[in-house]
């Protein structure tokens, strides 16, 4: 399956694509886990913060109602303890 934006490329390059879009989403998770680690470690106060931030996050997500909304609740979800 090609990407809309790539439909005109070689066959190929969809699986770069989709290993560029794989790097960038895994990026993207490492610096903002590294960032919540750290608001974290900076002070107590945090912690309620980031907890209300993600549940925010679940409700808008689940407000959505779509399939990929709806399972990015769920892993937001799964950190929600973390947090607390």
């Amino acid at each position: 399956m090609t990407h809309p934006l790539r439909a005109s490329a070689e066959p190929n390059c969809d699986s770069d694509w989709s290993i560029g879009v794989d790097v960038d989403l895994q990026t993207a998770l490492a610096l903002a886990r590294a960032s919540t680690q750290a608001l974290l470690h900076l002070s107590p106060l945090s912690h309620r913060e980031i907890t209300e931030a993600l549940a925010l996050e679940i409700r808008d997500l689940e407000r959505k109602g779509d399939p990929l909304s709806l399972a990015a609740a769920n892993a937001v979800r799964k950190h929600l303890p973390e947090a607390a």
